[in-house]
């Protein structure tokens, strides 16, 4: 537990079989009433780590609210818990609908089905059982309060207004103080990590839509920034440019493999270089199988949109190929 700045302490819940190991979970301390910025997967361990440093401040779950900052269950989970005690629970709507059908079987199949147009050979599908999300997600549904773009946030002597970082997911948001130049920031910006970008749908170009608002934070002077995960970033500004430059050259390197012809998503991530389990793909599991193909997909999309691939839908399997 480190108090970052003043009513604002940061404490590690435990991701059990998560790569990403902990959530920086906060809280805001205030004097009515206190803020919690997400909570950490539906198991015990993080129950006991949120209720552990409620206790170490000599604060009540039942004098709190709840902001989730977007839909993944390492952020959402724990609410099937932490609802019996506290009090309002914040996310915004589109988000919202995926963390309340975390539970339906019917969601899942329908959502995963799009490995068959990734190109996955069968053996290599990941069943939604296995997905981390079904895993440690919610598993009933609740009554959120919506979260729009400006609506204020008034905690332990901060105004915070909520800002749009969707992206991420569809609809990851933040909360920004810009008197004292603090963003609760979500997966947006992250230390050492990039932000996994999925495709979600073909409803919107979500790595355009990151990048976006990559430079819309980039226009806020942030000074304090509170991520989800790993280390504190201490130059704001100079990470954001970081991300920036890794997708510039994702981006390349997606346009080189497909001067070789037409190529599946899967056939992309195959030559795709990775931080990750040894950098090969196909080495990964299957859980982190469906992460990277996913963010490949994403990539293949933005570049189609902007006009340099093209798309060939054979059966269902999705081709790309350069325009």
């Amino acid at each position: 537990m480190i108090e970052v700045i003043k009513n604002i302490f940061c404490f590690p819940v435990p991701l059990p079989g998560s790569p990403l190991k902990e959530l920086n979970c906060y809280i805001v301390r205030g004097g009515d009433r206190n803020l919690m910025v997400d909570v950490g997967f539906n198991a015990p361990e993080g129950y006991a780590a949120v209720t552990g440093a409620f206790k170490e401040l000599g604060l009540f779950l039942s004098d709190t609210d709840i902001f989730l900052t977007h839909l993944h269950a390492d952020h959402t989970g724990l609410i099937d818990e932490l609802k019996k005690e506290c009090g309002r629970i914040y996310i915004s709507e589109i988000d919202s609908i995926q963390v309340d059908r975390n539970c339906e079987d019917e969601y899942w199949t329908e959502y995963l089905g799009i490995q068959s147009h990734m190109g996955f050979p069968e053996a290599e599908t990941l069943h939604y059982r296995d997905h981390p999300a079904y895993v440690g997600g919610a598993l009933t549904r609740t009554d959120f309060v919506y979260v729009t773009e400006g609506m204020s946030f008034d905690f332990g002597g901060y105004n915070f207004a909520a800002i749009d970082l969707k992206g991420h997911t569809p609809g990851q948001m933040g909360l920004f103080d810009k008197q004292k130049s603090v963003l609760f920031c979500g997966d947006h910006i992250l230390n050492k990590i990039t932000p996994n970008i999925n495709l979600w749908d073909f409803n919107a170009d979500y790595l355009g839509l990151f990048l976006k608002n990559l430079r819309k934070v980039e226009e806020l002077n942030v000074k304090t920034l509170l991520s989800a995960h790993r280390a504190l970033v201490p130059d704001v500004n100079l990470r954001i440019n970081q991300l920036l430059a890794h997708h510039d050259r994702r981006l390349s390197r997606v346009l080189e493999i497909l001067s070789s012809g037409k190529s599946t998503v899967y056939e992309v991530a195959m030559e795709v270089e990775w931080d990750y389990g040894g950098g090969h793909f196909g080495s990964f599991p299957a859980a982190q199988k469906w992460f990277a193909a996913s963010e490949v997909f994403a990539h293949l999309e933005h570049l189609r949109i902007i006009g340099k691939v093209d798309l060939l839908i054979e059966g269902p399997m999705y081709f790309y190929s350069i325009r």
